[in-house]
């Protein structure tokens, strides 16, 4: 990944924000590049472990695909946090956001590998997820952002505080003279004279390009709320609509956990009825040898013959 080529290239459709890569010095620059050469793999490798293909005829590819794609992520958290103070301003609502998706994404993969490694499958789903819903809402996040962009430059009286040394940055970054600043921004005519650095404040709005930066500082926690809240809604309704398909994971979860001696065979990892008030979950039977059928559920011995005579 070239960092400072492209990332930091002064790009302003495919590149950092104006002025983001100023503040990325000493431990911040070492937290977003870890950040950055760790995600976007993970980001492409997961896709494979949704292919139903490779989990059922590569399990060996699947596995250690798996267990890649978790450590990068955990590296991709790590860095994120050591970056998220100076990132977009290094707002509150930013910073909070960064350390509670880091939170919620490592316990949702440490969830997920515990519920496997004792051949819960049906919860090693969900938990999975779960986790990169949560990580998938960066790109919800761009989405959004784009109508949040437009509204807050129409509606024109949102501002950001910046100081004048990262106006004046930024401004040379983009060709506008440095001496510009001083009928745009009067309060940083003693910074051009070299006395002090104050705060100057900046219109948040799609136009110069410490004005870009300073949309992009006012509303990115913003809208980083809004799409992580989408997703985190949207998987607990997609994870309620798909009843079947964790049933069926379930028994199956079932059948590897009494081939491998487990105890609390269809319960063995982390599941409601174990840790929680759930009613006990009862497995289904598998056909006997002569064929007859059997009812299944609570009635697991009653033939439909038994049922038929009644």
């Amino acid at each position: 990944m070239n960092f400072n080529g492209i990332f930091c290239g002064g790009d302003l459709h495919y590149g950092a924000g104006p002025g983001e890569c100023l503040v990325y010095k000493g431990h911040y620059k070492v937290g977003i590049i870890m950040h950055l050469v760790t995600i976007v793999p993970a980001g492409f490798l997961v896709i494979f472990q949704f292919v139903p293909a490779i989990r059922h005829h590569f399990i060996l590819s699947h596995r250690i695909n798996g267990y890649a794609v978790v450590l990068l992520v955990l590296f991709s958290n790590a860095g994120a946090i050591m970056a998220a103070r100076v990132a977009f301003g290094g707002t509150l609502d930013t910073q909070v956001w960064v350390g509670f998706t880091a939170l919620i994404t490592t316990v949702s993969l440490v969830l997920a590998y515990i519920n496997i490694k004792r051949l819960q499958i049906d919860q090693h789903r969900i938990w999975m997820l779960r986790a990169w819903f949560y990580l998938a809402s960066i790109i919800s996040e761009r989405i959004i952002g784009l109508a949040v962009h437009a509204i807050i430059s129409r509606i024109g009286s949102y501002w950001f505080a910046m100081r004048c040394s990262k106006v004046v940055s930024i401004m040379a970054t983009y060709g506008i003279p440095s001496q510009a600043a001083r009928g745009l921004y009067p309060v940083c005519v003693p910074f051009l004279n070299g006395q002090g650095d104050p705060y100057a404040v900046v219109q948040a709005r799609e136009g110069r390009p410490e004005q870009i930066a300073a949309l992009l500082n006012v509303s990115f926690g913003m809208t980083l709320w809004l799409a992580l809240a989408i997703h985190a809604i949207g998987i607990e309704i997609y994870i309620r609509l798909t009843p079947r398909e964790n049933e069926r994971l379930r028994q199956v979860s079932y059948e590897r956990q009494q081939e491998a001696g487990l105890s609390h065979a269809g319960s063995s990892g982390l599941t409601a009825d174990r840790f929680g008030d759930s009613e006990p979950w009862t497995p289904k039977q598998k056909l006997p040898d002569n064929g007859q059928k059997q009812i299944v559920g609570m009635d697991q011995g009653k033939s439909v013959e038994e049922e038929e005579e009644k």
